[in-house]
């Protein structure tokens, strides 16, 4: 029987969130191991006065939901972030909500108000985990339970809890797609339908082939930056100089090397991220003028990416693309190939200097202060080659319409997901069955489920009407 306590509930602006926590294996795949740890997810629904009539919903002891359920779980994008609560009926909650679902969050395992993945907490689970021995072995056997197909299995405890013996649908943005199509490798017969927002794997793609579509996708997005605003050309170059010859420690002991200030580049990918970018650049430039960079300019930087809150993402950037064991590791991917001809002017030259974009380096353990916790474990994960595996191409090929309906927003300019490998993917996956119908689209970055939810939601809701767009 699985174990959950309501953490929180309350009501705001006519809708309720139930927050419930749930005990679950650490290790699904091993039946002698009797740890466990927590999951949350957060239910939104409508306020129904005939559902909560017994009073405030901050005094609910148990789960609500309405006699006929149609729930639909939301995965967030990462790895490693978890779900922001909604306390509004807006956005795509409000687009959910009309349509009649009850919306499930998931704080993916070591996100959020699940037990937690973070440099002290993570010591502290794996000495409790494997008597007090702290090796990077045992470092790394903990952490590759924090994966999809792990994420797979909370969920199908969770759906069996709540809704034994019906579907519910899946709504998976950016890495949440990836974990969307894990979950149709293994339990499709739990899925009502699929909805995908920047987010189909680059399913039998190796590390190298990703990175070097990401590294093409991200010099455009520079070249778009520089054609945009040719005044930071020089003021970028200026940047990375002085902080080549300048030791930057930022508020919360962090470095601030050439690298990480690059790795501003990774806003390139959402709506208005040059814009922002152009604000950063200029502030730290004209502080320069009066010696160095303020408090302000380092802070904001220091906030803008969120490695050190967000650690699963810096360990598993490279590892969410490993499918099954494989032969050579991927020996920090995005570190070697930034050297290969054709990537010069992501290092550091006196002309013009690009930014890149969703790459985790080897440095950013040393730069990013709790980072530097995991610098061995990194250094393992990255020489790894036993992995899960995470998708069944063969199962998802007798994956048809009929069975459970895919549907994607796919983004041609998409910085992280290519549009090519996304279109390849699909022919890999579903074998030209007449499953995952598309939204294509060059009127929105990765983040066009969150800039217009109405547009984009709406598109993939009449192809599961319909089956097209017209």
């Amino acid at each position: 029987m699985v174990n959950y306590e309501i953490i929180d509930s309350f009501q705001t602006k006519g809708i309720v969130n139930q927050r419930v926590c749930f005990e679950v294996p650490l290790q699904y795949n091993n039946s002698k191991d009797s740890t466990t740890i927590k999951v949350a997810i957060n239910i939104t629904q409508k306020y129904d006065e005939s559902l909560f009539q017994s009073g405030s919903a901050a005094a609910l002891d148990k789960i609500v939901l309405p006699q006929n359920p149609k729930l639909i779980v939301y995965l967030q994008g990462g790895p490693g972030y978890p779900c922001q609560v909604p306390t509004s009926n807006s956005g795509k909650e409000k687009v959910l909500l009309e349509r009649g679902y009850q919306i499930v969050f998931l704080d993916q395992r070591g996100t959020g108000l699940s037990t937690p993945i973070e440099g002290d907490s993570f010591e502290e689970l794996v000495r409790k985990r494997y008597n007090d021995d702290y090796s990077v072995e045992n470092q790394l056997e903990y952490i590759l339970n924090f994966r999809a197909d792990s994420i797979v299995e909370d969920l199908e405890v969770i759906r069996k809890e709540l809704i034994p013996n019906q579907k519910w649908s899946l709504l998976g943005q950016s890495y949440g797609g990836f974990i969307t199509f894990a979950y149709l490798s293994k339990y499709s017969q739990s899925l009502k339908e699929v909805l995908i927002t920047g987010g189909i794997p680059p399913i039998g793609f190796s590390v190298d082939e990703i990175y070097q579509a990401t590294y093409e996708r991200t010099k455009e997005r520079n070249v778009h930056y520089y054609n945009k605003f040719p005044q930071d050309k020089a003021k970028v170059a200026a940047i990375c100089q002085y902080l080549s010859t300048t030791r930057v420690i930022l508020p919360n002991e962090g470095i601030l090397s050439v690298e990480r200030f690059q790795q501003l580049g990774l806003i390139f990918g959402a709506t208005g991220g040059t814009d922002r970018l152009h604000e950063i650049v200029t502030k730290f430039y004209y502080d320069l003028q009066f010696g160095q960079p303020t408090y302000q300019i380092l802070n904001t930087i220091q906030n803008e990416l969120g490695f050190d809150t967000n650690v699963i993402y810096a360990l598993f950037q490279e590892a969410i693309y490993c499918d099954g064991n494989i032969e050579s590791p991927t020996n920090w991917g995005a570190n070697r190939l930034r050297n290969i001809e054709g990537n010069e002017k992501f290092i550091k030259n006196d002309h013009e200097v690009y930014f890149t974009g969703e790459m985790v380096y080897k440095s950013m353990f040393e730069d990013y202060s709790e980072l530097r916790k995991f610098k061995n474990l990194a250094d393992r994960l990255h020489q790894n080659t036993k992995w899960s595996r995470l998708y069944d191409v063969e199962h998802l090929k007798t994956v048809d319409w009929n069975k459970v309906p895919v549907v994607a927003a796919t983004y041609f300019d998409d910085q992280y997901v290519d549009f090519g490998l996304s279109r390849e993917a699909k022919k890999r996956a579903f074998n030209n069955n007449g499953n995952l119908k598309q939204y294509i689209t060059s009127e929105h970055f990765h983040n066009g489920l969150r800039a217009d939810p109405e547009k984009v939601l709406g598109a993939l809701f009449t192809l599961l009407d319909n089956g097209d767009l017209d």
